[in-house]
């Protein structure tokens, strides 16, 4: 009787926790798609960020999101969308007055994979290429008739049609990774990647990362991950090899103090 009350208790326990927590995500993924940047946005970013896997099937759903929320309260923050530039500040490639774009930027800082959010102008010649890449407009393509119409759909719609495609390439990369996906293992892949954009976030976030990885410390930074970072000392981007000498003078004992002050700051 008394394991029996034990063991509904803890249920019950787990129940309430996972309740919480999932109230919790949902009021993130809220003030995510507000407007104000620096009050709600950002804040709700870094948090929705240490929930890690957690947070992907629903962060997939907002990627489809084709709604349009112009940002305020941006201060000095340089991005594709701002209408001011005071010559200095933060600066993020993603045009996130677009829900679906904010959801990449989230989405692609989280798995450091690149699946073309990361764009702040797109011509047509791009975007068509992208289109006849892709399944969805094989029927178009075979009737011939496609370029033409392509050529009379306004920019605006070519964009939302264009970060459809971006959505369902991303859905069907999680729908294969999803059962081994951690984002240690994702951040191994990208320091083994050849991609300069996966290999920058990534190494930005080994230098500077404020969000949770876990099972990352300094043990398995030393053995796991830097032979991958010094493996990088011959690779033909400059911009990543001068990332990587910065990172390998730098504090070795970084995530393991880094992951001590989450746990305090999340009650763990």
């Amino acid at each position: 009787m008394r394991q029996k009350i034990i063991f509904g208790l803890a249920l019950l326990l787990t129940t309430t926790f996972c309740f919480s927590q999932k109230t919790t995500i949902d009021s993130l993924f809220s003030d995510f798609k507000q407007a104000s940047f620096y009050e709600r946005i950002y804040p709700a970013k870094m948090k929705l960020e240490s929930f890690q896997k957690k947070i992907i099937p629903q962060l997939i759903e907002l990627l489809n999101d084709t709604g349009f929320v112009k940002l305020t309260g941006t201060a000095d923050l340089i991005y594709p969308g701002a209408t001011q530039f005071y010559g200095h500040g933060h600066f993020v490639p993603y045009d996130m007055d677009w829900i679906s774009v904010r959801a990449g930027w989230l989405f692609e800082d989280l798995t450091f994979m690149d699946f073309g959010y990361k764009i702040s102008g797109v011509d047509d010649t791009t975007l068509f290429k992208l289109m006849k890449d892709n399944e969805r407009y094989k029927e178009y393509l075979k009737k011939g008739t496609y370029d033409l119409a392509w050529k009379n759909i306004p920019t605006r719609e070519k964009l939302v049609e264009f970060r459809k495609i971006l959505a369902e390439n991303a859905k069907k990369w999680w729908q294969k990774n999803q059962e081994n996906w951690t984002r240690l293992s994702a951040i191994k892949d990208a320091l083994k990647s050849d991609n300069e954009n996966r290999l920058g976030e990534v190494l930005q976030f080994l230098r500077y990362g404020e969000t949770r990885c876990d099972s990352l410390n300094t043990e398995v930074y030393l053995k796991e991950i830097k032979p991958l970072v010094v493996a990088l000392n011959h690779t033909k981007y400059q911009s990543v090899k001068e990332q990587v000498d910065l990172l390998l003078k730098e504090d070795l004992n970084y995530w393991t103090r880094k992951m001590k002050e989450l746990d305090k700051q999340n009650g763990r």
